[in-house]
């Protein structure tokens, strides 16, 4: 089996990496009594106090497998020396850190009676994938910069990446927000959105030399 043929066989790991993970949260949320998808957070769903973490730890697992797939996919065309292998590792980076986010529970809060080390560990590796992810991003935006092949990804990329970092800055420093659960779907929806659409073109690129 040649490399494109692995490459197309990995896209399809980005293509259901974000569906997978959108209906698991969407299903735990109403598996969740008294959970509201505009004012809790996603961790909230696999959390300490949660009444069934198991579908999200699931979730997460099962997402962080498909990223690093899709990541090799992505490695495997791109075949651009020391650029593709730091978007290889960054982005599997971002795959390990959504498997261990699942791993360890969220805390009860924010308050210093409902921290523990459990709680640090999760929001530790959450907020290490996400911005691995961001990083991931920015290094294949420069990557494929002149490239024909993927004409117009650059921009894409940066522009995904500046709109997540900023509503993400926002959601950090803005504990107490209306909406909070919402803002924070908001910046995530948007790189799930890039690795569909580059996904999808990782697939069609696979049927070409």
């Amino acid at each position: 089996m040649t490399k494109i043929h692995i490459s197309r066989i990995l896209s399809f790991c980005g293509i259901l990496a974000p569906p997978t993970i959108i209906i698991i949260i969407i299903v735990a949320g109403l598996l969740t009594p008294g959970y509201n998808h505009l004012t809790d957070t996603i961790s909230d769903l696999c959390g300490q106090e949660s009444t069934s973490p198991g579908l999200m730890t699931a979730g997460f697992f099962s997402y962080g497998v498909l990223i690093i797939g899709f990541s090799y996919g992505l490695y495997l065309r791109l075949q651009q020396g020391i650029k593709a292998r730091i978007i290889w590792f960054i982005l599997t980076l971002y795959g390990i850190g959504m498997i261990l986010a699942g791993v360890f529970q969220d805390s009860l809060g924010i308050g210093s009676d409902n921290i523990n080390v459990e709680g640090i560990l999760h929001n530790i590796f959450i907020t290490t994938a996400f911005f691995s992810l961001l990083i991931g991003v920015w290094v294949f935006a420069k990557s494929v910069y002149n490239k024909p092949s993927w004409f117009g990804f650059t921009w894409f990329s940066i522009a995904a990446t500046a709109v997540s970092l900023a509503l993400s800055i926002v959601f950090i420093f803005q504990s107490y927000i209306p909406y909070s659960g919402l803002l924070q779907r908001i910046f995530y929806v948007i790189p799930l959105i890039w690795i569909e659409t580059v996904s999808i073109w990782l697939f069609r690129l696979s049927f070409k030399l």
